[in-house]
């Protein structure tokens, strides 16, 4: 089985067994994360749902006292909905992932980096490499300076 439907299924799995005794935001992170797995095993109506589907359990309140780690809001759903869209090639990657990129935190640099190399694989598919160079030396300096390798290695995939 192809590691990308291995991985949608396990999520599947997690937020079919969690239900509804899991929070709310967990369950919006389960089905983004759904929406990501389903678009990387190339299923795009399951990857839109999805992502649908975390924007309507999505609470409203920004922070959650049982969730401490789990920063998922408005604005981090919106990098997880255009990684997303820019996986499927979707010219609607890049509005998600511009807006993304001017309302997230300075302290989230791994996410700042990732949303970089995301907008630059959406300019590449959109035939606007000399845009995306900019976002690929801008991923490239976050990923050196948080010494994430696995940016590291997407950014040599996008620069090829």
């Amino acid at each position: 089985m192809d590691k990308a439907v291995e991985a949608l299924l396990l999520v599947r799995e997690a937020r079919e067994q969690g239900g509804r005794r899991l929070p709310p935001r967990l369950i919006s992170w389960l089905w983004a994360g759904e929406a990501e797995t389903a678009a990387a095993a190339g299923f795009t109506a399951d990857a839109l749902r999805a992502l649908d589907n975390a924007d309507a359990t999505l609470p409203a309140e920004a922070a959650d006292p049982e969730l401490p780690y789990l920063s998922l809001d408005e604005c981090h759903l919106a990098r997880w909905r255009g990684s997303t869209l820019a996986r499927l090639g979707s010219a609607d990657a890049i509005y998600q992932l511009e807006r993304s990129l001017d309302r997230i935190g300075a302290e989230y640099n791994r996410a700042r980096g990732g949303l970089h190399l995301d907008l630059a694989q959406a300019l590449i598919s959109a035939g606007a490499p000399d845009t995306a160079a900019n976002h690929l030396a801008q991923g490239h300096d976050l990923a050196i300076q948080i010494g994430s390798v696995r940016q590291q290695q997407r950014l040599l995939k996008l620069a090829a």
